[in-house]
């Protein structure tokens, strides 16, 4: 690899799925690691408590009630929610590390979560996840939610019509219909951000400081 190109490459980018909560954009993001192992998702930290097959650091970090209450004061959590009123979240120190390493990290949350992120890591490439339809999107969620009361499928219903409100914020909004298309398209995108005016800052930066600077230096 040319000495640029390992510049190029030296950190991971931030990619961001966000949008109504439908099952989609795990499946998505699943599927997308699957057929790219440089991209990762960080293992996340969370209160509730660890079941008997699952191991502290694979599944999750298991971390108690008042460990994961010092991490959100001390901002130490890049996002993180409750569910059944047991945290989950992301370290700021585990996507770090992954980026460094050359990874492309990939995070999976809410509408308003990444909108946080974006003011951040204006770096990050925030994508807004739309099923091809209203009628497809409420179908997904009645499917993903069959056991909760019509009240509580209401609610979510328009949680979901508040974050597709906030879907022109974002870099990308891509639709899903068929799972090998949008991940084909989710490639792309990822692909051209490499090169984007925020993906090669950093890049930029660099070779002002190492060639445009030295050179100014040498003709005094």
């Amino acid at each position: 690899m040319s000495d640029y190109m390992s510049r190029i490459a030296e950190k991971g980018q931030l990619v961001v799925l966000a949008g109504p909560n439908d099952g989609s954009k795990n499946q998505i993001a699943k599927a997308y690691m699957e057929d790219h192992p440089n991209a990762v998702r960080c293992t996340t930290v969370t209160t509730r408590e660890k079941r008997e097959d699952e191991t502290d650091g694979v599944e999750h970090w298991f971390l108690s009630v008042t460990e994961f209450d010092r991490l959100v004061r001390t901002q130490q959590l890049l996002t993180y929610s409750y569910t059944n009123r047991n945290g989950y979240g992301t370290t700021r120190k585990a996507v770090e590390e992954a980026r460094r390493a050359g990874h492309n990290v990939i995070l999976v949350t809410d509408a308003f979560d990444a909108l946080k992120i974006k003011t951040t890591h204006p770096e990050a490439t925030i994508i807004f996840m739309l099923a091809p339809s209203w009628e497809v999107l409420e179908s997904r969620l009645r499917a993903k939610n069959a056991k909760l009361s019509e009240e509580e499928i209401q609610d979510i219903l328009e949680e979901a019509r508040e974050e597709i409100l906030c879907a022109g914020q974002f870099d990308y909004v891509l639709i899903h219909d068929v799972l090998e298309d949008t991940v084909r398209r989710l490639s792309q995108i990822v692909h051209g951000n490499r090169y984007s005016r925020n993906s090669m800052k950093g890049f930029v930066e660099s070779y002002i400081e190492s060639e445009i600077s030295s050179e100014i230096v040498d003709m005094f």
